[in-house]
């Protein structure tokens, strides 16, 4: 007669799969940056171009800073709100003026 030992053979396994999100999660986090400081000018600029796509309803590609990495975003502008800085797209994103790292018509 055969004895099968079931799932107590595999347990040696089962550390390896548990360690795959542990490096995981390691690696997302080395791969964040740190937010680009903007020189005062560079902001003007990012503003101007804001402005000028909001009110020709230009599609725009925003370059901003979330949770430790640049994302892009292509959209065209829904609304400004220039008391809380906030941004309103097409695609229902809100965006934070101090979010934006560059932008491109």
């Amino acid at each position: 007669m055969n004895k099968d030992r079931g799932i107590i053979k595999w347990l040696p396994f089962d550390s390896l799969v548990n360690s795959k999100s542990v490096v995981e999660s390691i690696l997302y986090e080395k791969r964040k940056v740190k937010k680009p400081i903007l020189s005062k000018e560079q902001m003007e600029e990012i503003e101007e171009k804001l402005i000028e796509a909001f009110y020709e309803q230009e599609k725009i590609t925003l370059k901003i800073y979330k949770c430790g990495y640049i994302e892009s975003i292509t959209s065209t502008i829904s609304n400004i709100d220039i008391t809380y800085k906030k941004i309103f797209l097409e695609t229902n994103d809100i965006i934070l003026f101090n979010q934006i790292v560059a932008i491109s018509l």
